[in-house]
């Protein structure tokens, strides 16, 4: 038998401390195989979100490498612990350093050449279905199987690459120079775990700062503090926390405690970094779920509550006024083919900043209001010089205060907008609008034309297409249409950088619901990828320590102790190690979760009491 085939063999009879390892290798050259046929697939450039599918795919691919690298990192760390006892009967039957690294080299090789393959194939195999998922959430039509060589040759490459380098890097996991050294390595005692009171002390601070910053108006802010009072959390604060526990000797000295808590300094303290790692991707994934969730139903109502199913905005001057012309000619033709009846409305409005309120403001003058109030029912109102009409966006953040009396220009020798009345109907989207007379429109427009230039908006009122439903449906008139006038733009115009700016309801709200849909996909898989990771550690771990807990349990049983109690024992410990991190990653979770929901209730809130007052005719 030669060196090849004794490492052949050798991993043969270490089967089920491989498994996990290749089984875990092997999904994730499976999904990033997968990943890459998606993103080579001919069909994908034309759709519309082509663009930014590929860019989304290949960041997670991105994130998928990187996550396989520490992986096999410590997966390979992980399995040489758990036989240095063999290699230390190796090196006394007078094998070599760098025949133990060869041994190592050979064996992962030859696991991960087995995981490419069986990864490829597998990947090839559900691609398919994969297809099929991704063409009903982007609501494409479904993806033809095809094989790109391209995928399984960067995916081979990258990975046998992977597995090499890390396979070279042996001598960095094993420095005993010893073979008593190496046989003692699994068994030697442990060290008393090392603590500092400050650091654990600045977990607490950092976690309530955290908090602080996540209910008050910087909640981005809070996750550098969050990650840095959870690292030390579970490397200092919880080793600390069971020391006191043994100071406790009336607690301590009473039944099975002593058992259980004098293991828990060692073991929180050996799967710090993997709680610290759990809790982080735990929260990260659940609080983006809830984040795009919440968006999604903001966007839901932003959509739904736009009157207007066609939007053209243009300075309509030179080159670019005859290409609106020939957008709107578009627009009117293909509704006329239809045989739908619609409303045109056009208005000349300029961007406008105020100082004694919050939000994003347009200026429009009274006579461009008159078709747009007729259009909405929205009250006609006489204006006199500096009153103004304040129409608050029902679906914007930033709202106007309701006892709001006067607006006041940031730029001086404007005069003070006195408002006359203020109504809530979502017209721009998330903006603000405000109405003033002609002649106040005509005294700050030179002034305000040196921050921002005059917009002609056009608009289209298509009262058959007003049920929210038709909105939102895929499969309703306006989204078709709204989806060929949309292809046609893009067509026609390319990625010429135009003034104009074309919109459509249904169609937008189509496209953003893909991308919402598409980012939860990419999201799931990332977080199944990491889940698999998670557990093939946990397992790795299980198996390193099996040895030292047999020793354990067969120490406690000599003295005495019956299954039922040692059950007892173990059950605590485990409870404990696995319930740490998802509790605390359930506790931060539900605060992040409190805070959209409160956003959102704030919201249907305000959205309510309008319906409530429109109804009465308020």
């Amino acid at each position: 038998m030669n060196f090849r085939q004794f490492a052949f063999y050798n991993v043969r009879r270490n089967i089920y401390t491989y498994i996990a390892y290749f089984l875990s290798s092997s999904f994730a050259v499976m999904t990033f195989f997968t990943y890459l046929m998606f993103i080579f697939h001919p069909e994908i450039s034309n759709a519309p979100l082509g663009g930014f599918v590929s860019i989304g795919m290949k960041l997670s691919s991105y994130v998928i490498f990187t996550f396989s690298i520490l992986f096999v990192m410590f997966s390979l760390s992980d399995f040489l612990k758990a036989r240095l006892k063999e290699f230390g009967v190796l090196t006394i039957l007078g094998a070599q350093r760098k025949q133990l690294n060869y041994l190592i080299f050979l064996e992962n090789l030859i696991i991960g050449t087995a995981a490419v393959i069986t990864g490829i194939s597998t990947g090839f195999l559900f691609s398919k279905l994969f297809f099929m998922i991704a063409s009903h959430i982007l609501d494409m039509k479904p993806l033809h199987t095809y094989l790109s060589m391209k995928a399984i040759w960067i995916t081979a490459t990258a990975f046998m690459s992977l597995f090499v380098i890390i396979s070279i890097m042996t001598n960095v996991f094993i420095r005993q120079s010893k073979a008593i050294e190496i046989i003692k390595g699994t068994i030697k005692p442990k060290k008393e775990p090392k603590v500092s009171i400050w650091l654990a002390l600045l977990s607490v601070v950092t976690l309530l700062i955290s908090v602080f910053l996540l209910q008050g108006s910087l909640p981005l802010l809070a996750i550098p503090f969050d990650i840095i009072g959870l690292y030390f959390f579970f490397t200092q604060l919880t080793v600390l926390i069971v020391r006191q526990l043994k100071k406790n000797r009336h607690y301590y000295w009473r039944g099975l405690n002593l058992l259980w808590i004098s293991e828990m300094a060692y073991k929180l303290k050996d799967n710090a970094r993997m709680f610290f790692i759990v809790t982080v991707v735990t929260v990260m994934s659940c609080t983006s779920a809830g984040l795009i969730l919440g968006v999604q139903k903001q966007s839901h109502q932003e959509f739904t509550k736009m009157p207007f199913a066609f939007t053209v905005n243009s300075d309509y001057h030179g080159e670019n006024g005859q290409k609106t012309t020939q957008l709107m000619q578009k627009i009117e033709q293909t509704l006329h083919q239809q045989k739908t009846e619609h409303q045109k409305i056009s208005n000349k409005r300029m961007i406008t900043p105020f100082t004694n309120t919050k939000g994003i403001f347009f200026l429009t003058r009274q006579s461009d209001y008159v078709n747009l109030a007729k259009s909405l029912s929205l009250p006609s109102i006489s204006l006199q010089p500096n009153e103004a009409l304040l129409i608050s966006s029902t679906v914007s953040k930033n709202k106007p205060e309701k006892d709001l009396q006067h607006l006041s220009f940031k730029e001086s020798g404007l005069p003070t907008l006195q408002i006359k009345k203020q109504i809530e109907q979502t017209i721009f989207g998330t903006y603000n609008l405000v109405i003033v007379s002609d002649q106040t429109y005509a005294q700050v427009k030179p002034t305000l034309s040196l921050l921002a230039d005059e917009v002609v908006t056009y608009q289209y009122a298509i009262p058959s297409w007003s049920n929210p439903k038709d909105i939102i449906s895929s499969n309703s008139i306006e989204a078709k249409i709204g989806m060929e006038l949309k292809s046609w733009y893009q067509s026609t115009y390319g990625n010429k950088q135009l003034d104009s700016d074309f919109s459509t309801r249904a169609a937008d709200f189509q496209l953003f619901k893909q991308g919402i849909n598409f980012t939860m996909l990419i999201g799931l898989f990332n977080v199944a990828i990491f889940l698999i990771f998670t557990a093939s550690f946990l397992y790795f771990k299980l198996f390193t320590d099996l040895r030292h807990d047999q020793r354990y349990y067969h120490g406690l049983s000599r003295m005495g102790l019956s299954n039922k109690e040692m059950r007892n024992v173990a059950t605590k410990q485990i409870a404990l190690l696995f319930y740490i991190p998802l509790f605390f990653a359930g506790i931060q979770t539900l605060g992040c979760v409190l805070k959209l929901f409160s956003i959102s209730l704030s919201q249907s809130k305000n959205g309510s009491q309008i319906y409530k007052r429109q109804k009465r005719g308020g």
